[in-house]
């Protein structure tokens, strides 16, 4: 029997520390199988029965964020260990959020969320939200304007896009990691947010059709689920951009490489824009398209208390609220019980 293999992707913005970060995910997670009543598969997730890797590039997005803005770099008071104590956002404040969330909404749902917009600022209204619709936009057309422009309204998912280097140096910290397990016959969940689900599709790209990975595509193994949430991936500039926008129909899409494909979108998540992405990758060429593409839509409840102003706030794009909704850990949970 293939090993089951778990291995998770974060998004963009800055980060706190490596490690923090992993706690936190498994903090999630264990949240969400409570939630979805599969506490019993928390375990395997900490206990070795099932291997669990993270790819992280945090430091990446706290080095480019850093330079950008002098606001973000007064938030990054802690260090990383794993990164020659490299700056990093402290951990305490998303402990404080993953607490209040914890404890004020039980369970993720219509009725919960509509609670949280009553006792929260929206993050509909602010400004992050807003620079996400600017980029979209920016990325619809192309010229120096338009680089610029994507660079101002998110600086690391900029750089991930318009530099070649970066974008290499992103992507390797997920390909370790994946080429191995695949080449290994893993039984693989592929689960990523928000940017990393761009990442993912690029090295699903590379696999299948660039000629050094050739042996690999003889193996015949894929990422038997992937687990997209809060992904980008339905936006048309994005499409445009990634590693395999400037090719034809025949040379597109991670063919060969994805097993099933579950996206989930939460209600006003403003980086997953485009919530439908079915309709999108249906027309992936077979043989090699996924055996099911769906779309589920969630509530993300997560809030925080804003530094700035002390009030609560939502957020509905964050990750450690998707990893505590019940349906997206039900999912996960069902490939854990899978033979």
């Amino acid at each position: 029997m293939a090993r089951k293999h778990l291995i998770l992707v974060h998004g963009r913005s800055i980060k706190p520390s490596r490690e923090a970060l992993i706690a936190l995910s498994h903090q999630a997670l264990a949240s969400g199988l409570r939630r979805a009543g599969r506490q019993d598969q928390a375990p395997a997730l900490s206990d070795g029965r099932i291997k669990v890797s993270f790819a992280y590039y945090g430091d990446i997005n706290n080095r480019i964020l850093s330079k950008a803005d002098a606001g973000t770099r007064k938030k990054l008071t802690a260090k990383d260990p794993a990164f020659g104590n490299a700056a990093c956002f402290p951990s305490a404040p998303l402990e404080d959020a993953f607490a209040l969330t914890e404890h004020a909404y039980p369970r993720f749902d219509a009725a919960t969320y509509k609670k949280v917009l009553q006792q929260s600022d929206d993050w509909k209204l602010l400004d992050e939200a807003a620079d996400a619709v600017s980029l979209f936009g920016a990325l619809l057309t192309g010229g120096l304007l338009n680089t610029w422009l994507i660079n101002q309204a998110t600086a690391d998912l900029g750089a991930y896009l318009t530099s070649h280097s970066i974008g290499s140096e992103i992507r390797a910290r997920l390909s370790e990691t994946l080429e191995a397990a695949l080449s290994d016959g893993d039984d693989i969940c592929l689960l990523t947010h928000s940017m990393g689900c761009m990442v993912a599709y690029d090295i699903l790209w590379k696999y299948a059709h660039m000629s050094e990975y050739a042996a690999l595509r003889n193996r015949g193994n894929r990422v038997a689920l992937w687990l997209t949430i809060g992904n980008p991936l339905g936006e048309t500039g994005v499409r445009r951009n990634l590693l395999d926008g400037r090719y034809s129909e025949d040379d597109k899409y991670p063919t060969g490489q994805i097993g099933t494909w579950a996206n989930f979108y939460a209600q006003d998540d403003y980086v997953a824009h485009i919530e439908r992405i079915a309709p999108i990758y249906r027309t992936m060429p077979k043989p090699g398209a996924p055996s099911s593409i769906t779309d589920t839509k969630i509530y993300n409840c997560w809030v925080y208390q804003d530094v700035k102003n002390g009030r609560q706030t939502s957020n509905p794009h964050d990750l450690y609220g998707y990893l505590m909704n019940q349906k997206v850990a039900g999912r996960l949970a069902d490939w854990i019980a899978a033979p």
